[in-house]
């Protein structure tokens, strides 16, 4: 009987104190289910996803088509192969905000209608007149966690017209 008891009052204290916790420092609250995520993604076992395929510029592709930065009209022909090759969406993480001194722009404008391909905005410190004038969708108040930037840096408008779409793409360090 004792025993019995002894468990119970151990359950009780327990519900009693994280009840207290709970309703005294909602923050503890909400530290404590954060790092319990933290915990369960960091413990998963991640399977890599057959469907997502990441192309990267390697020794192979630099010997193949030369020293970076490549022609649009290399680029674009990346694209069509990536496309021929039954790819569903193609984001392409490099800023095109200039004009290419070697004149493959309408190629590669075309090769940007011809899939779904994404294009990238990047943020600046300065105020800048070149932004992609398209939506912009958020969900809840995301403001406090992230950066403040003054202006944003959009790919030429002829390639943000032939994207599919332009995204954000930014690393904080």
């Amino acid at each position: 009987m004792k025993k019995i008891l002894s468990h119970w009052t151990i359950a009780f204290v327990t519900l009693l104190v994280l009840t207290y916790i709970g309703l005294q420092d909602p923050w503890a609250k909400e530290i404590l289910r954060l790092k319990s995520f933290d915990y369960v993604l960091q413990n998963e076992v991640k399977t890599p996803s057959e469907a997502v395929s990441i192309v990267t510029i390697d020794e192979q592709a630099i010997e193949k088509y030369g020293q970076w930065p490549w022609k649009r009209d290399v680029l674009a022909q990346l694209i069509f192969d990536l496309r021929n090759a039954q790819t569903g969406i193609i984001v392409m993480p490099i800023l095109f905000s200039e004009e290419d001194r070697l004149g493959g722009d309408d190629v590669f404008c075309e090769a940007l209608t011809y899939g779904t391909v994404i294009a990238q905005v990047g943020t600046t410190q300065k105020n800048t007149s070149n932004a992609v004038p398209r939506g912009v969708a958020k969900i809840g108040n995301p403001l406090p966690y992230l950066f403040e930037w003054d202006g944003m840096v959009g790919p030429l408008p002829q390639l943000a017209e032939c994207a599919a779409g332009v995204g954000v793409i930014n690393t904080a360090t």
